[in-house]
């Protein structure tokens, strides 16, 4: 009958099996430190029927379970070369088996050693550690341990995280399985940099998983991830994560303009805002766009009007843009009045009214939303209505 050995240089105190809280491990790395991991895998592997052996060097111990009563209820206490260890199989009671699996390869890992599947017991050798594990379950736990390790590629790498391909309803750490996402993500990620974790080796906090994450995805510069990434559909992890607060590389800003000037409603709204500030830096170093003869007689008919009625509008260099943001007729940035091509279209009279309005954010510094605007409006129009009248108020 095959057996599942994890085997690694060094020999393992029988101590740290039997005590609670004790992890020594040299490399600093490692991604167990609570003392506890080697203890839940034992227990939670007797309680599944698999059958358990750690070889010290040469020095063999067995494990298995002896039924003793506590008070009026039975537990089966495990016991190491017959004598009886202080925790009983409940220990990790919620735990499921790929646990134990995770919690054996990952002190393998973190020992720089190996696990493979050997049709017999292999031989034992001085300075090394050996944990064999025998048992249908966990065969079959072995079988699908791409589940719990990953085995593919990266397509993109970076400090915080590594981004492998595939849907995933899970994050990994360090190439290990440790937290299940509430929604699946288009893509796979593996977390690199240091992060709180659970006893049960489980990331602590998603605000870690979606920062790291974040970090990766706004330095990318593969466009085709970036667009798939802003466009996650509803019901993907990617759908609700937030850009807001991040430095965008060029390709992510290029990406998530193209996709704001199609008018692409997939776009993930907080990537536009994130971008929003940077695109406004650009708007500058844009080329303006060529008038046809009736819009630049459109654009002179209603800087003319706006003159009239008491709104210089012209005294401020006027560019029109092919595209200023979702929804966004005119801006008002560093001394100019820029406005959209689209507002062109919808006649003179909503183009009038778009000058005026960042003539009033570059002239009186009003802004949107505010009551100092609504304010400065109301009285602008009752001012205007003693001018038709011919008296004052």
């Amino acid at each position: 009958m095959s057996v599942i050995v994890f085997k690694n240089k060094g020999v393992i105190d029988p101590k740290s099996i039997t005590t609670f809280g004790v992890s020594s491990k040299e490399n600093p790395g490692a991604i167990g430190f609570f003392g506890t991991g080697l203890k839940y895998a034992i227990a939670i592997l007797l309680r599944e029927g698999c059958a358990v052996t750690i070889f010290a060097g040469t020095k063999r111990l067995d494990f298995g379970l002896r039924c003793e009563k506590v008070r009026v209820d039975e537990f089966n206490f495990v016991t190491m070369n017959g004598k009886r260890l202080g925790f009983t199989t409940e220990l990790g009671k919620t735990w499921e088996l790929w646990q134990a699996f995770r919690e054996l390869y990952c002190n393998c890992q973190d020992e720089a050693g190996e696990a493979f599947e050997a049709e017999a017991v292999p031989e034992p050798a001085p300075g090394e550690t050996m944990i064999v594990v025998s048992g249908e379950p966990f065969k079959d736990v072995w079988a699908s341990r791409s589940d719990v390790i990953l085995s593919t590629a990266p397509i993109l790498r970076n400090e915080a995280v590594h981004v492998h391909p595939g849907q995933s309803n899970f994050v990994f750490y360090r190439g290990v399985r440790a937290y299940r996402l509430g929604a699946p993500s288009l893509y796979t990620y593996n977390i690199q940099r240091k992060v709180d974790l659970t006893e049960d080796r489980s990331i602590k906090y998603q605000w870690d998983i979606d920062a790291a994450v974040r970090k990766c995805l706004v330095e990318a510069e593969d466009g085709n991830l970036i667009h798939r990434v802003v466009t996650a559909p509803r019901g993907y992890y990617e759908n609700n994560l937030s850009f807001v607060g991040v430095l965008p590389s060029e390709q992510f800003i290029g990406t998530v303009g193209r996709l704001a000037r199609t008018f692409d409603p997939a776009l993930n709204r907080s990537a536009m805002e994130a971008c929003r500030v940077w695109l406004m830096d650009q708007l500058h170093e844009a080329r303006p766009v060529e008038l046809s003869k009736l819009e630049a007689a459109r654009l002179q008919r209603a800087t003319e009007f706006c003159a009239r009625i008491g709104y210089p509008v012209a005294e401020y260099p006027i560019v029109v843009s092919e595209f200023l943001g979702e929804e966004v007729l005119g801006r008002a940035h560093r001394e100019t009045i820029y406005v959209s091509k689209r507002v062109l279209m919808m006649g003179t009279k909503m183009l009038a009214g778009t000058l005026i309005e960042e003539f009033l954010h570059l002239r009186h510094k009003l802004r949107d939303n505010d009551r100092t605007m609504q304010n400065f409006l109301i009285d602008a129009l009752v001012s205007m209505g003693e001018q038709l009248t011919g008296e004052p108020l």
